[in-house]
C-alpha cells in the first residue's frame, strides 16, 4: 500500500492508499474507507433487488387502466398509489408480528404507540383500496401524505445516525438494509398525494 494522488472511490478525498483486489483490479482509498465497504456497498444493492422487482411489477400493473382508457395522469398516479399500499401491505402481513417487532424500533409512531405497527398494514391495504375505488379523495390523500411523512423522518432518522436497520417496507419476507432508496420511496409518495391535493 502507498500514498497515491488518486481520489477514493468512497469518497472525495485524495486517497492515502490503494488495494489490488482478486480481480488484480486496483481501488485507492483515504484513510476512512477500504475494499470491505465496497463490497459491503455491493451486497447492500444486491439485498434491495427484490424491491426493485416488486416496484417494477406496481407499476406495470399501474398502467393496465391506462391501455384501456388513454393514459391521464392523476388517474395513473392513483392506480399507481392504490396498487402500492395494497401490495406493500400484504407483504407486511405474511409475518405480521416480526414485521411489528422490527417496525417499531425505527418508526417515530410505532415506538411510542406500538399498536399501531400491527395497525399500520391494515392501513395500508385499506388506503389503497380507496384510491383504486377513488373513494374519499381528500381523507386518502391527507393520510397517505401523513404515512409518507412519517415514513421520511423515520428512515432520514436512521441514516443520518448511520444505523444498521431492516426495512420492512416489504415486511420481513425479505432483508432489505435500510438506504436513501426508503426515503426516495417514501418521497415520491409524499409528492405524488401532495400533488393531487393541489390538484
Amino acid at each position: 500500500m502507498q500514498k497515491t494522488n488518486q481520489k477514493c472511490e468512497m469518497c472525495t478525498m485524495l486517497s492515502t492508499h490503494n488495494i489490488t483486489d482478486s480481480k488484480n483490479i486496483t481501488h485507492y482509498f483515504c484513510e476512512h474507507h477500504s475494499l470491505e465497504d465496497i463490497n459491503s456497498k455491493k451486497i447492500k444493492h444486491y439485498k434491495l433487488l427484490p424491491l426493485f422487482f416488486v416496484i417494477t411489477f406496481i407499476v406495470f400493473l399501474s398502467f393496465v387502466r391506462q391501455f384501456v382508457y388513454g393514459f391521464d395522469m392523476m388517474l395513473w398516479m392513483m392506480d399507481f398509489m392504490g396498487v402500492f399500499f395494497i401490495v406493500f401491505g400484504l407483504f407486511k402481513l405474511y409475518d405480521l408480528n416480526g414485521f411489528v417487532n422490527v417496525f417499531r424500533t425505527y418508526d417515530v409512531i410505532a415506538k411510542r404507540i406500538p399498536i399501531f405497527g400491527y395497525a399500520y398494514p391494515f392501513i395500508e391495504i385499506i388506503l389503497g383500496i380507496m384510491y383504486l375505488a377513488s373513494f374519499m379523495f381528500l381523507l386518502q390523500n391527507i393520510f397517505a401524505l401523513t404515512l409518507a411523512g412519517f415514513g421520511i423522518y423515520s428512515a432520514y432518522d436512521v441514516i443520518k445516525n448511520k444505523k444498521e436497520i431492516q426495512c420492512v417496507c416489504l415486511g420481513t419476507v425479505f432483508n432489505l438494509p435500510m438506504t436513501n432508496v426508503t426515503l426516495i420511496e417514501n418521497g415520491v409518495m409524499f409528492v405524488m398525494a401532495l400533488f393531487m391535493l393541489l390538484m
